[in-house]
């Protein structure tokens, strides 16, 4: 059996395994009347002038996220600053939004706040970036929470899950058949 899910969910499912410390994110969901920026990029405040971490275009990336007409703005928030109430995260959110893609933010309409509290599995040092995925015979677990954060380290604890898996059932593909693991942008 292979379980791929958050620490927290299987832990519930298998008492005794270890749940990491986390950190809270929290998502904005902005709708603009006009896009702010049209190219599919991410944007990162590296100088963390506000709650913001990274934000986007999501409409530029996909269209079909939004009515026509609208674009859809997502933004990022992590760490203690995403506990914020939604107003004032929201008030904050925007005046920074507004810097970074140098237009105004006054129309923008507020869809959603998503807090999650355990979105991010902490990784603090010394972390160990690769526990097992095999804790018992014929039981697997893959997720963050076995690997990095995130869903780059989500991804190569399934590859290693899979490959334990493929193992220890000898039914390892041929080598062609294998991709190596990449991030797609």
């Amino acid at each position: 059996m292979l379980l791929a899910t958050g620490a927290h969910r299987a832990a519930e499912l298998l008492p005794g395994l270890r749940v990491p410390e986390h950190h809270p994110v929290t998502v904005l969901h902005h709708a603009a009347p006009e896009p702010p920026m049209t190219a599919p990029a991410l944007l990162v405040d590296a100088d963390q002038k506000g709650p913001v971490t990274h934000t986007w275009v999501t409409t530029a990336v996909d269209p079909s996220r939004a009515l026509p007409g609208r674009t859809l703005v997502t933004s990022v928030v992590l760490g203690t600053q995403a506990a914020a109430p939604s107003a004032s995260l929201d008030d904050a959110a925007r005046g920074q939004l507004a810097e970074l893609y140098g237009a105004s933010t006054r129309r923008w309409e507020l869809l959603a706040l998503h807090h999650d509290t355990r979105a991010v599995p902490a990784m603090p040092a010394p972390h160990d970036a690769r526990r097992p995925v095999r804790v018992l015979g014929g039981l697997y677990v893959c997720g963050d929470h076995r690997e990095t954060s995130g869903s780059r380290g989500a991804l190569a604890s399934a590859r290693r899950a899979s490959s334990a898996i493929l193992d220890d059932f000898g039914l390892r593909p041929a080598a062609r058949d294998e991709m190596p693991l990449r991030a797609v942008a």
